[in-house]
């Protein structure tokens, strides 16, 4: 008997650390970076229309460090990563409510689009509730860190959409789901 209620409660431990893991998000201090880049930033390689379209914008950030945010989301006014140790995110804005953002890697010049966007480009969607109406994305990144959270709306557009929290990484060159987590006004709020 005595071993039938070791096995019951080892068997429940189990399961509920499976659970809790499973249901944990992940942090930034789950993902760090090796190394952090400090050469002079590569020129942005423009290869979309669109890239193209907003090339003085990509090229600032990446040259002067304009539209590119520090841990803090101050303007970091001068060249060089902040985001996962060798990419520059920059992010402008194109009305109210709206944001744009590109990515590049400070070390090749490749310019990403960001992980989830509205229109398959750099717009990234809003962050539209029933009660508060739309609002730009809430973005979080950080220098020393792989991962990259965004909340945003999707299909802002439509009817009931839902606003979700995104956790990405950014992997050998892909962008790589983590998390999508269903949100609501109270946790966008936070």
């Amino acid at each position: 008997m005595k071993l039938l209620i070791i096995l019951v409660t080892l068997t429940v431990l189990r399961e509920a650390d499976a659970q809790t893991s499973s249901t944990r998000l992940p942090t930034f201090e789950d993902y760090p970076v090796k190394e952090i880049f400090h050469g002079a930033p590569h020129p942005p390689i423009l290869v979309t229309p669109e890239q193209h379209r907003y090339r003085t914008r990509i090229r600032d950030g990446v040259e002067k460090g304009w539209g590119v945010s520090t841990n803090g989301g101050e303007e970091q006014h001068k060249p060089g990563p902040n985001f996962a140790g060798h990419y520059v995110v920059i992010v402008w804005g194109c009305g109210a409510p709206c944001l744009m953002m590109a990515v590049v890697d400070a070390e090749t010049g490749a310019v990403y689009n960001p992980p989830v966007s509205a229109d398959g480009g750099l717009f990234l969607p809003l962050l539209g509730f029933p009660v508060s109406g739309s609002r730009n994305p809430d973005l979080a990144y950080r220098r020393d860190s792989q991962l990259m959270i965004i909340k945003a709306t999707p299909h802002w557009d439509r009817p009931g959409a839902q606003s979700y929290a995104f956790h990405f990484l950014l992997q050998n060159k892909q962008w790589k789901l983590l998390r999508r987590v269903s949100i609501t006004d109270d946790l966008a709020l936070k």
